[in-house]
């Protein structure tokens, strides 16, 4: 990802629950934060289950590489997740080199979905095997820890009109300097495969209902995660036509910061919305007016990028205060039942 100005389209779309803030009781968030704080050992540092094996030099092609995406497709698999590979041939600075993203839909046939999303590769670094704790294994291991954590709830409560779709970015570094061709691999292939077909989970389970819209057709909303897990970490509103969005989830932080669920808070309301712009994975998808609530730390932590962004420059207060809150934040949209 790289600062810089990037225009934000102004989306059309309804969100399935723009008001999700109070959709859940105070008892059913508590209930729900604690259960996030009994399963907390999920995301310890140094030996969680879904943390420890994303945090490894995961570079194109790498064993940590590869052993990153079995663990990711064996995670959802156990949980009913519906599997697609989008494999393709990128052209970079490095020749042809072959990627693939990974798509995880709980329901196909739903109606719309909600989006988590983060690259799940990592960069390559002179002097150095580069791990990207903040970018990007803490936010692959929050979207698996949500999967889980609400496994039972989204099982008993997921409706036909929006469901749960993880997808998994692979590419999303440059190979040399940041630029239009080189980023972004991934969610380039996907926004453009996507804008045009369903996913294959989709056509799959579809196919007899006469049913062909385009993926980003079902997209309700798209929730880009990067840099998270540092000290430091604060969040903005990034893009103007998601501004409400990022409000419910303050408010929804709010509640569970004053419930005693949270050790601070996170959402920066003081800025205005769009005030930073950052270039990622969401730009081929805004670009075709898909909303995307971008959830990166600004300013980045100061490991961005260097050799130092390794399991010593996370907090576990914090990881664990985001899994408390992604969880309710996904529960709430979702409008699941505790």
């Amino acid at each position: 990802m790289a600062y810089g100005s990037l225009q934000s389209a102004v989306s059309v779309r309804k969100f399935a629950n723009p008001s999700f803030a109070g959709a859940l009781s105070n008892l059913q968030l508590k209930r729900l934060a604690r259960t996030a704080t009994k399963e907390r050992t999920w995301l310890d540092i140094h030996k969680g289950e879904l943390l420890a094996p994303v945090l490894v030099p995961r570079q194109v092609g790498s064993a940590g590489y590869r052993a990153t995406q079995g663990f990711i497709v064996d995670t959802l698999s156990t949980l009913g997740y519906a599997i697609s590979w989008d494999n393709f041939t990128a052209a970079t600075p490095e020749g042809q080199v072959k990627m693939a993203n990974i798509i995880a839909t709980k329901n196909p046939a739903a109606q719309r979905r909600l989006v988590l999303s983060a690259h799940y590769e990592s960069k390559v670094i002179a002097g150095g095997e580069f791990i990207g704790a903040t970018d990007s294994a803490v936010p692959v291991a929050l979207m698996l820890d949500v999967a889980r954590g609400l496994s039972d709830a989204i099982d008993e409560y997921d409706s036909d009109d929006v469901t749960l779709q993880l997808v998994f970015f692979d590419g999303e570094e440059a190979y040399h300097e940041w630029s239009a061709t080189d980023s972004l691999y991934g969610s380039r292939h996907l926004a453009e495969f996507w804008e045009h077909n369903p996913d294959p989970a989709t056509a799959a389970i579809t196919k007899n209902l006469g049913d062909h819209r385009p993926e980003l057709d079902r997209v309700d909303l798209m929730v880009l995660m990067d840099l998270m897990g540092a000290p430091d970490n604060m969040f903005a509103a990034l893009q103007v036509p998601t501004a409400s969005i990022f409000t419910q989830l303050a408010k929804l932080e709010e509640r569970l910061y004053k419930a005693g669920a949270l050790g601070r808070t996170y959402m920066n309301t003081s800025i205005p919305p769009g005030a930073y712009s950052v270039d990622d994975d969401h730009r081929p998808f805004i670009e075709r007016d898909v909303p995307v609530l971008h959830l990166i730390s600004v300013p980045f932590p100061k490991a961005w990028h260097t050799l130092d962004d390794n399991a010593d420059a996370l907090d576990q207060d914090v990881i664990e205060d985001l899994s408390v809150l992604m969880r309710s934040f996904v529960a709430s949209y979702l409008q699941l039942r505790f």
